[in-house]
Parts: C-alpha cells; structure tokens; sequence
C-alpha cells in the first residue's frame, strides 16, 4: 500500500479512536510490515498537524488526536470534582462544546431538538461578567449588595448568596439577607451586585438551607412556611398523565387512587398557593381543586377576577 494511503487510513483511525498506539497489534491490522515504519508515519502526522500530538511511554509510544470534546471527555474521565470545568465554559463561552457535539448533532439533528441550555439565558457580556461575580460570591461567602427591579426597585444590602439554579426556563440566586430573609431573585432582574462594606461572611453556616435545597419544588417554594397538602382530581382525558408511575409534576407529588370513572386523584404539597396554582390553571378544566377549601376558593377569585375584567 502507498505511503499517502496509509497515512490517510492512520489520520482517519486517530480522528475516530482518539489515540493510536505503535505497537505490533495495529501494525498487523494495517498491513505494516514492521512497527518501525507505522511509528514513522505517525511521526510524519504528528510533525505537521498541530491537533496531533506524540506521548513517550515506557511501553511505547502513543499517539492522540486532541480537540476540545477530546479534552473534556479525558477531564470528565479522571475527575470527579467538575465544577471549575464548569466555570471554564461559561467564561470561554459555552459555544466551546460545539466540538463535542458537531458530529452527534449531524447524525441526529432529525430526530433531537434541544430548545434552549443554561447558559444560552445569558445573552449579553454583562449578564455573563456578573453572573461570574455571583459565582465568586458564592464560592468566598461574601456578603453583597444585589440592586434588583421586579415591580419596583431595592437593594438587598448584606445579601449572602447561597446557590445558582437554572428552573422555570431561568436562572435564580439564591438569597438570605437580614430584612427578607430567604428568597429567590431571577438573575434577570438583577441590575448590579457588589461587595457590602464588611463582606466577609466565611463563617456564616450555611447548613440549615440543604433540606430546603433538596426538597424545594420551583421559585415560589417558600422556606420559612409550613408544608400544606392540596388533593387534587384529574379527569378521565388527562388521567394518564397522573397515574402511579408517571412521572411527577412536583417532587411532592403522591398518587392516591384511580377512580371508578377513570379520574385520578393525587396530592401535592406547598407552601403558598403561587407554589402549585399555575400548574393548576395550565390544565383547567381537567384539574380540580378537592381540597383544602381555601385553595379552591382562592383560584375560583382569580378566575372570576379574569372573566369580569
């Protein structure tokens, strides 16, 4: 076989096996006569593709195909500590993946469509320098001062930040600060965050927000409320989706019995009607509100407050 051959057959082995190794196993599999001669065509790949490097090993040399998907496969590989590779995306941009992905995508863009990612929530440069202030923040225990506009403008002064969630389609940060306590901000509607006066807050324990973290359903979870339970029917027509083993809506949700007319009641628990009543209304009229009275009572105001307008 031609030399240009080989070394084609080599470059295409390197692309989809990421390391090759010199040895008398792939000689014997391309033909060569002796690992001399692969080891030099090799070389010859090394010396004028700069993605292609050359690794000496007692056992023998290897040789790697490197690209930026083969890198954070090797770094996913052999850490189990992922969250500076994280941080080296976002601050690269998370378009540094593309690589990972162009050749999965070609193959399956006809059967996969991804609608949004993290990150893409982060459209300008401002969002993304102070979405990595946040980030610092959170991993010093400083204390901040967040400018926030929701319906109006406030500070939070002294806010410790605690945890960034992507929920809802959004990113949230996670707040305790002496005059609101604990809250979510959409990172959105945050205008400016800097370091309070006396910002450190390196020994402030944290701790007693991991139940919450853990158990916690969306953004209008309250932390500080006791857990109600709303008992909640399903129509026959969306039944299905409530049955034992589907999945659940809500982390708290609990099947209850499947009817004799097919409905399906279930529970749920929450802390403020915020927390489930837009998941009820997006189902109307197939979910009825059992009980408790109060609940119901409250999105029967809503819907009549709608209907009069």
């Amino acid at each position: 076989m031609a030399k240009v051959a080989q070394v084609a057959i080599l470059m295409e082995l390197l692309y989809k096996r990421k390391k090759l190794k010199a040895d008398d196993v792939l000689a014997q599999e391309l033909g060569y006569d002796c690992t001399r001669t692969l080891s030099r065509h090799l070389d010859s790949i090394v010396e004028y593709y700069d993605n292609m490097i050359k690794v000496k090993k007692s056992s023998g040399n290897s040789y790697e195909f490197i690209s930026a998907s083969y890198i954070f496969e090797q770094i996913i590989s052999n850490t189990d500590d992922l969250n500076w590779l994280l941080e080296m995306v976002h601050d690269w941009d998370s378009s540094i993946l593309g690589q990972m992905y162009d050749k999965s995508q070609d193959n399956e863009k006809n059967i996969f469509l991804h609608k949004n990612s993290p990150f893409e929530e982060l459209k300008s440069d401002e969002e993304k320098v102070m979405f990595r202030h946040i980030q610092i923040a959170i991993l010093d225990k400083r204390y901040q001062d967040i400018s926030y506009v929701y319906d109006t403008p406030r500070v939070h002064e002294k806010a410790l930040c605690l945890k960034l969630i992507f929920m809802e389609q959004n990113w949230y940060l996670a707040i305790v600060d002496q005059e609101s306590g604990f809250r979510f901000l959409r990172v959105s509607f945050i205008i400016k965050t800097e370091p309070s006066k006396k910002s450190d807050a390196s020994n402030v324990d944290i701790s007693e927000y991991d139940e919450f973290f853990r158990t916690f359903q969306n953004p209008f979870s309250l932390y500080d409320k006791p857990k109600e339970i709303a008992h909640i029917v399903a129509s026959p027509k969306i039944a299905k989706y409530f049955e034992e083993g589907m999945k659940s809506f809500f982390d708290s949700q609990q099947f209850i019995e499947k009817r004799e007319d097919n409905s399906v009641e279930f529970s749920v628990e929450y802390t403020q009607p915020m927390e489930i009543l837009p998941f009820v209304k997006r189902w109307l009229p197939d979910l009825e509100i059992v009980s408790p009275q109060a609940l119901k009572d409250g999105l029967r105001v809503e819907l009549e407050n709608y209907l009069n307008r």
